[in-house]
């Protein structure tokens, strides 16, 4: 995505720039008078700041028209265990996110987007066949009609997830996740997994060296429990750290690392949608923002718990 990104800006600001080298070149020739060198310097001063001030411009333009259309929300602090959805559900992140968008999307829009609805075929079998028809199907006003109730379904869905602001993500054998070593200056753990990296690329720097990139976080990461193009991920995860101050605690938890499971209980911190040059791209991401960790042994049993 940011790659795609990145190509596209360059692709502007490439189609941006010749034309305006070409205005300055054009603006210094003609007439059979030789400029006398101190109009020539201030004529020369001006047309840089000319330039510089069109490319910041282009620049702010570019990074407002590829920013992602979000909305965001206040911490509503702790719920009750039982407000808490499993994230990873294949329908959680697909109601929720729209639920919580603020801007319209059509019903072929919508459409599209679950073309490969495979994950829900269980989670909501009206769903899965009308997309499956869709899909296949020949006749444009059948399509139109399936398209249609598509549209209606997943708004009725959303309609009962506007409820809702607590999510659950538990740690498996399909998602495991780990903590770090034991940081003996900090006095605490941190979670060990992209999905709780705030990192989202990487600097000149750090691509041009080895020895840099070795040592830099890794890129956030996202699960995709349903449709294909709604992503889960955390925001505020670089941040965590669990400090755990007793020793006999902390060497008990280093010692059980790889057995241990891990609940996070969060909110939804944002819902946003990918756009590039001002129009909507196909990914859709619910950024949730993390209120309490808990560490379980091997048994189930809560050894550690923090309130972020």
């Amino acid at each position: 995505m940011l790659l795609g990104q990145y190509s596209l800006r360059g692709r502007r600001l490439l189609a941006l720039a010749i034309p305006a080298g070409f205005m300055l070149l054009a603006g210094c020739g003609g007439g059979s008078e030789t400029p006398r060198p101190e109009n020539t310097k201030s004529s020369a001063n001006s047309a840089a700041i000319d330039a510089k001030t069109s490319d910041q411009a282009v620049l702010q333009q570019l990074e407002q028209e590829n920013a992602p259309r979000l909305v965001a929300f206040q911490d509503p602090g702790i719920g009750e265990p039982t407000a808490y959805l499993d994230v990873k559900q294949p329908m959680t992140t697909f109601n929720l996110y729209n639920a919580k968008r603020d801007w319209n999307e059509s019903p072929e829009d919508i459409a599209e987007s679950i073309a490969d609805a495979f994950n829900v075929r269980k989670a909501n079998p009206e769903l899965y066949r009308l997309a499956s028809e869709r899909l296949s199907e020949q006749d444009s006003f059948k399509k139109k009609d399936l398209t249609t109730a598509i549209g209606v379904l997943v708004g009725e869905e959303a309609e009962k997830y506007k409820q809702y602001n607590f999510v659950k993500f538990s740690s498996d054998d399909w998602t495991p996740i780990s903590l770090s070593n034991y940081d003996q200056q900090a006095k605490g753990f941190r979670i060990d997994h992209c999905l709780f990296s705030d990192k989202l690329e990487y600097s000149d720097e750090e691509k041009r060296n080895s020895t840099a990139m070795a040592r830099v976080p890794k890129l956030r990461c996202y699960i995709n429990p349903g449709p294909t193009p709604y992503y889960l991920g955390f925001k505020g995860g670089s941040d965590i750290l669990l400090d755990v101050q007793d020793e006999v605690l902390a060497r008990k938890i280093e010692a059980s690392r790889d057995s241990l499971k891990i609940d996070i209980w969060g909110y939804v911190k944002s819902v946003e949608r990918e756009r590039f040059a001002g129009e909507f791209g196909p990914q859709r991401i619910v950024l949730i923002g993390p209120q309490r960790i808990d560490l379980k042994s091997a048994d189930g049993k809560i050894i550690y718990s923090k309130n972020i």
